[in-house]
């Protein structure tokens, strides 16, 4: 039986941690198991044994790194997991060692408060910002400014909340489009006359239903009221969403009910509310430096600038992103990524959205070094945030709710030649169809369940192409195959892609220009009984193929 949610939220959220230690977890209610979400414990597919995700906030310093590799030696496998909203997760913690991981997390100087369930997920901030050509001003202590309060009022807050809301700051390219996909989102921007402050953007998720962009509600907060529109947002929420229906409580979903206009004005009248209110005053932070382009781009490292190593602001300076495959790294990685950061570092790591660590403020002479301290560990620089740089969720058998097995595909897919001859193609894939990895705003996204072939229900993924946020568009299912025939598809899906594409042009804009039918043609061409157009039909309802009409689409055997 699912847990009745709102009825815990309601009786505040109760859980016996001390019970939980003694015994196990075999006593735990649906509505107990909720409640750990608070504390940053999810139930996995194992039993017995709990994820616990911790709020890094895109950044850990040196010490806190080793902390948590510590911890991982002791109670989870020796490996660590990086997330795609930039957090650190733990596996396999046994559920009577659940509170003494919590305990040294916090020893840490760190917290797991609020990072799962309906509540505040974790708050993201662009790894290059402060130091990054394109950032106009360093926005980390806003986004943990906003954290901070928000955490301050989730004792209330998250027996309140009807879901979650994802946030995220930032401004540079990468970053202006990502906020599209947030609930709500600041774009950082400088007026003409110097003033620093942000893009407003909100309701905006993915998610295996109503996938939605968000909308901007306003052109320009100054910093000094980043904790007021915050504030402001969660008010609405709590106000208006559907807290009796979570699995209704998006807010993508209140404005598909109440329309974009209304949402917007309810917004504006509750942050007029919230700036009446006192709030803490922002911190200073670095602007860009006066050093031009040129004279930045007149030095570089041994080898050259890449993806994985680029310029920063200051002439002979370097970010430093370490390709971290499927964003899985064992501990000794970890550690020794740690030593580096104080090497060669600031002595820290920063986390991307695509699951890779970086580093920031190294030498240019030093590249040379962590080239070759990475590689004796398996790792490197080369291809950081590419397609050879897959997007994977944990999966099954990891994750309660994924039913395939998406790190072991993702591991296959870093391989395939057709991803190895075109670095800029992002594949993402879920394990379910909840878009952990996001595979709505790939070029080639999956996701994965049970998928029904000719009258055959199998394991497998539903394929999605198209998904481009700079130009404002979301991936669409156009078909999907048994988990064996993946590899095969994205073979067939490149293959037509580099036949049909014009000088420069992504996967996108060929699915764009074609349609989707083109693409559904050639893959039908070449998979007879082993592919099936269209989405998987909702239970009780028959399956409806999406009609192949262009015949002017030629049919081209993928490479």
């Amino acid at each position: 039986m699912a847990p009745d949610i709102p009825g815990a939220k309601r009786a505040g959220l109760p859980v016996d941690l001390d019970r939980l230690t003694a015994e196990g977890d075999e006593w735990l209610s649906g509505e107990e198991r909720y409640a750990l979400k608070m504390h940053g414990l999810c139930a996995q597919a194992q039993p017995d044994v709990f994820m616990v995700r911790i709020r890094a906030g895109g950044v850990l310093d040196s010490d806190a790194a080793r902390g948590l590799a510590r911890i991982a030696d002791d109670y989870a496998g020796g490996w660590i997991h990086l997330t795609t909203r930039q957090q650190v997760q733990l596996h396999h913690v046994h559920s009577r060692d659940v509170t003494t991981v919590l305990e040294q997390i916090r020893r840490l100087g760190l917290t797991t408060r609020s990072t799962c369930g309906h509540t505040m997920r974790g708050v993201m901030s662009c790894p290059d910002a402060g130091v990054g050509l394109e950032e106009p001003f360093d926005c980390y202590p806003d986004a943990r400014m906003l954290q901070d309060s928000i955490l301050s009022r989730t004792p209330e807050l998250d027996t309140k909340m009807p879901q979650r809301i994802n946030v995220a700051f930032g401004g540079c390219a990468a970053c202006r489009d990502h906020a599209k996909v947030n609930d709500l989102s600041f774009v950082s921007v400088v007026t003409p006359e110097g003033e620093l402050g942000y893009e407003c953007w909100i309701a905006g998720s993915l998610g295996k239903s109503a996938s939605t962009l968000a909308f901007k509600a306003i052109d320009f907060v100054p910093r000094t009221e980043v904790l007021a529109a915050g504030n402001a947002l969660f008010n609405l929420h709590i106000k208006y969403s559907d807290f009796d229906q979570p699995g209704k409580a998006r807010l993508k979903i209140l404005m598909r009910r109440r329309g974009q206009e209304e949402v917007h004005r309810l917004f504006l009248e509750e942050f007029e509310r919230a700036k009446l209110q006192p709030w803490a005053h922002p911190q200073p932070v670095s602007t860009p430096l006066s050093s031009s382009i040129a004279a930045v781009l007149a030095r570089a490292p041994e080898g050259g600038w890449g993806s994985g190593v680029r310029p920063q602001r200051v002439p002979g300076w370097a970010m430093v992103t370490v390709n971290v495959p499927l964003g899985d790294l064992d501990t000794e990685d970890f550690r020794e990524l740690a030593t580096l950061a104080d090497t060669v570092g600031d002595e820290h790591l920063y986390f991307t959205r695509n699951q890779n660590a970086m580093f920031r403020h190294v030498r240019i002479e030093d590249v040379p070094f962590v080239r070759t301290t990475l590689k004796a560990l398996g790792l490197g620089l080369e291809d950081a945030d590419q397609a050879t740089d897959v997007r994977v969720c944990t999966g099954g058998p990891v994750c309660s709710l994924a039913l395939t097995a998406a790190p072991r595909l993702g591991a296959e897919l870093i391989h395939h030649p057709a991803l190895a001859r075109n670095a800029g193609l992002r594949v993402h894939v879920s394990g379910c169809p909840n878009s952990c990895a996001q595979h709505q705003i790939a070029d080639v996204g999956f996701s994965g369940g049970r998928v029904t072939i000719h009258g055959t229900s199998m394991l497998g993924y539903q394929v999605w192409l198209g998904g481009d946020l700079h130009a404002g568009t979301l991936a669409e299912v156009v078909g999907r195959v048994a988990d064996g025939d993946v590899s095969a598809i994205l073979t067939a899906i490149v293959g037509v892609w580099e036949a049909l594409r014009e000088r420069r042009e992504t996967l996108s804009d060929t699915v764009a220009r074609y349609g989707l039918e083109a693409f559904q043609a050639q893959i039908a061409a070449v998979f007879r009984g082993r592919w099936e157009q269209g989405p998987e039909p909702e239970p009780g309802l028959p399956s409806e193929p999406v009609a192949v009409s262009d015949s002017r689409v030629p049919m081209v055997v993928g490479a």
